[in-house]
């Protein structure tokens, strides 16, 4: 979990770990040597007196080639450290590119809702307002207008 440059390659080979075919086991070795080659590489943490929070969010519509479902991925930063972070696949298919976005989205403040509990139960304020990076205009216009809701 510390090496998020390695998180989707392990996820994706870790669904095929009962009966692993030649070509993950190969891809498996490609993991392996890329570790034995890179063993300095991981996260940074820096110190500093800012305790806001940036999300960054993206989604790639059918990625799974087997179950043509989408994979979410976010970060989310206290100050300048990655603190969270996760790629999944979403739990049902989306239709169009615009709706695995709003997946995304949605996956995501409901993960960075559960982490400002956390921080205040810690007695860290000022995290109401956390900023979003996000780069899909369907799925931004659709969070932001409350006309929309109820069809979607």
């Amino acid at each position: 979990m510390t090496r998020p440059d390695i998180c989707f390659a392990v996820q994706t080979l870790s669904q095929f770990m009962s009966a692993s075919p030649k070509s993950h086991i190969e891809a498996m070795t490609c993991v392996v040597r890329y570790l034995k080659g890179n063993p300095g590489l991981g996260i940074f943490l820096t110190t500093t007196n800012r305790t806001d929070l940036e999300r960054f969010v993206d989604s790639d519509w059918a990625t799974c080639h087997d179950t043509r479902r989408s994979v979410t991925s976010f970060l989310i930063k206290f100050g300048k450290s990655p603190i969270h972070w996760k790629s999944k696949k979403q739990p049902t298919m989306s239709k169009s590119l615009a709706e695995a976005e709003y997946q995304a989205l949605r996956s995501a403040v409901s993960e960075v809702t559960w982490l400002i509990r956390i921080l205040k139960d810690l007695d860290i304020r000022g995290l109401e307002l956390v900023k979003v990076y996000y780069d899909n205009k369907a799925a931004i216009h659709i969070a932001s207008n409350p006309v929309f809701h109820e069809h979607t």
